[in-house]
Formats: C-alpha cells, structure tokens, sequence
C-alpha cells in the first residue's frame, strides 16, 4: 500500500497540471474588444432633435439617447416623432417633467422647490415616458443645468442627498455635468456620469478632439449636445453630421445609448467566472449574473485563450453553439455571451 500512493498521485499529476493552467476567460471592456465607447446624447427634447439629428443617425446607422422634458416642448405635440425615434433604436430618457434648474434666468426654479416638488419631477417624467413608450427596460436621467440639488442654499446639502435618492428610485443611471474628460468605467458613480464637455459652437475638429482620451484610455466618452442647427445652445449641422460620419466609419469605436453603455460596464462589474470542470477534451464554466435581468439584458464579450495542444475546438453558452472570432491576441479568441448565460463550454474537437 505505501508502494501504491505516490503512483497513483503521480498519475493524477498531469490532469491535475492541466487543470491548473486553463485559463479564466476575461471579459472585453468594450463590446467585441473595442477601442472605446462613444454616446451621443440630447438634452430638452427640442425640435431639432426631431427634424435633424434623428435624420442623421439613421443615415450614419448609430443611436443616441434624447433626454426630454416631459411637461411642455415637443414631447406631447409631435409624440408620434418621439415614438419612431424610439423604434429605430433610440434611447428616450428622463430630463424632468418641467425642467426646474437653479441658473436665476430660469422658470420654474428649483431654489423654490420642495423635496416633494422635485420628487414629482422625476417620479412622473419617468412614469410618463415609461407608459406611452412601453419602455421595460428601465430608464436614464439627465439633470437639468446638470445640477444635482434645489431648494434654498441652506438647504442644497441635504437636498443633493434626496435628489440623489430619488434618481436612484426611478431611473438606473443618471447623467450629471460636463465634467470634460471620459468616464473610467470602475470609478464612474452610476447617479452622475460626466461629459465630455461643453460642445456649444465647436467645429468638427474640436468635437473630434474631445473623445481622444476616451479612445487613448480605453474609457467612455459621453457627449452633451443641445440644440443641433438651432433651438439654442447649438452646434452645426455640419460638425455633428461629420462627427456622425467619423463614428460610423471607426468602426473600432462602440457608438451607443448612453443606457446601453452603463448597461455593458455594470454587467461586466457583477458577471463572476468560475472554472466547474476540466478535463484534456473539455473546460466548463459556470457564471453568475447577479444584476436584474429585466433591465441589464446586453451580450458580454469574453476573450479565452485556449490549451496549447488544442487545434480546433468548439463552445457552447447553455448547449447552443456559439461562434467565437479572432482577436488581437494571436492566441485568444472572442465569445459574444447572451445575458444570464448560466453554463460556458469549450471542447476540443
């Protein structure tokens, strides 16, 4: 018997070897182990939005999110508008009922609100939206003036705490302020994302300028516009239409809905990997979702390096087959995974 042990641990060695040098797959931080992501996003809902920039998405096959105001501009007169927008692929979010913000010229002013008051603000925008669209998915939020309290200064401290809570009730994510640089998605703080920064007159070449360090950086560049040839605080049509023409051609830039952004990094936060079982033939893993399934519903991008001595092989996301593409890396390939994916299997063939 003493004879026998160390033989059959020694025969246990390799597979046990092998089973130590599987590696986890790792997942992409952007779709299809992309550059960067860009969002292009709209504030106020205004006409514009509606007879020039929707046009020009559509041509240049991207999306972008519309925050609008849903007590009084286009959102009731040209309803029908906002709909298609939303059926072409657009993301319609919350930017308040009345657009209450804190800059003296405007009215209604949030230094006069009550929490109440404001709690109906973004209670029954998101209500609103979420009825007549049919929208499951969960909402975002844009702050109007990007500001992130109301009432009298005495009282802003506190109330930035509330409003915070209240965002969070409603809305899964909320845009804050032009903080002019792109968002690091394992710091970002998911009730006030910042922009890249203010865009208000600037050509294309300086429009272009702004996403650099999202795309040197591997980060999230989120773009505040406004009016797009009018309606105020407005960029050109021409450097929006040749931004829009470069995102449609780099096609190593993930160009998409502010919520579908944080969707990705959210889910890329929670998912847990974990290798179940392995053998010389096969590797299985299992993962854990822990989001809720209603709202965060993207694909995620794993890359996985297999064996050496695998020449061909083939995987499986729960029994279905899946195709894996090439990566940068010469010896790894990538794995679209549909959400809530319970079980991830590679075999060699």
């Amino acid at each position: 018997m003493k004879l026998r042990m160390p033989l059959l641990l020694f025969a246990f060695l390799p597979v046990a070897v092998w089973a130590q040098s599987v590696s986890i797959p790792q997942l992409t931080p952007w779709p299809q182990d992309r550059t960067a992501a860009i969002s292009l996003t709209f504030d106020d809902g205004t006409p514009t939005h509606l007879s020039t920039v929707g046009p020009i998405l559509k041509k240049h096959h991207l999306n972008g999110t519309f925050y609008v105001v849903t007590g009084g501009g286009t959102w009731s007169s040209r309803f029908e508008d906002w709909r298609r927008l939303a059926a072409e692929g657009n993301e319609i979010g919350s930017h308040s009922v009345h657009h209450p913000c804190l800059l003296p010229q405007f009215r209604p002013n949030s230094a006069d609100y009550t929490p109440e008051m404001m709690r109906a603000e973004a209670g029954d925008s998101a209500r609103e939206i979420a009825a007549r669209l049919g929208i499951q998915r969960g909402l975002t939020f844009a702050y109007p003036c990007a500001t992130m309290t109301f009432g009298p200064p005495a009282e802003q401290a506190r109330n930035e705490v509330l409003y915070l809570g209240d965002a969070a009730e409603f809305y899964f994510a909320a845009r804050g302020d032009n903080g002019g640089l792109p968002v690091t998605p394992m710091e970002m703080n998911p009730l006030s994302v910042h922009g890249l920064g203010r865009v208000v007159g600037l050509d294309y070449p300086h429009l272009l300028a702004l996403m650099e360090p999202a795309m040197r950086n591997h980060e999230w560049g989120v773009y505040i516009f406004h009016g797009v040839g009018g309606d105020g605080l407005s960029t050109s049509v021409e450097a929006f239409e040749n931004l829009a023409a470069h995102l449609e051609q780099h096609r190593d830039l993930w160009c998409a809905t502010f919520g579908d952004v944080f969707r990705y990094i959210q889910e890329r936060k929670g998912l847990e990997i974990r290798l179940k079982e392995s053998d010389s033939r096969h590797v299985q893993f299992e993962l854990n979702w822990p989001l809720d399934a209603k709202t965060f519903d993207l694909p995620l991008t794993l890359k996985w390096q297999a064996p050496d001595d695998w020449t061909a092989y083939q995987c499986e996301t729960d029994g279905h087959p899946r195709v894996s593409t090439k990566s940068l890396d010469p010896k790894a390939v990538l794995v679209d995974i549909p959400p809530q994916t319970k079980v991830l299997r590679f075999e060699a063939k």
